[in-house]
């Protein structure tokens, strides 16, 4: 039986000509989960099996805290520093899913 598969690649500010920023998620055939983020120099890739029972549980818990702690950061920086504008997770999941639907 043949696994679904997934492959989104997006730049994070798709409109600067200063920014190469980017991340590419996918799950492969064979059943491997990489989640790549790249700035101009650096790139940071998680990586699991999801063939296996315990790296699903591990691949979920590694998105779910790496999405809180951007959350957190967002809130932080609105809070601290840009009080113009407050995002609520909803709206940025939205945001995003309409994006990358397009």
């Amino acid at each position: 039986m043949e696994k679904p598969t997934y492959n989104i690649k997006k730049f994070l500010l798709s409109d600067s000509p200063r920014s190469m920023s980017c991340y590419h998620a996918k799950v492969m055939e064979d059943g491997i989960m990489k989640l790549t983020m790249h700035d101009c120099k650096h790139s940071i890739q998680l990586k699991n099996d999801l063939n296996n029972p315990e790296e699903i549980q591990e691949a979920i818990e590694k998105l779910s805290n790496f999405a809180n702690g951007i959350l957190d950061l967002l809130h932080f920086i609105q809070d601290e520093y840009d009080q113009k504008e407050t995002y609520t997770i909803e709206s940025l999941v939205l945001q995003n899913y309409h994006s990358i639907s397009k």
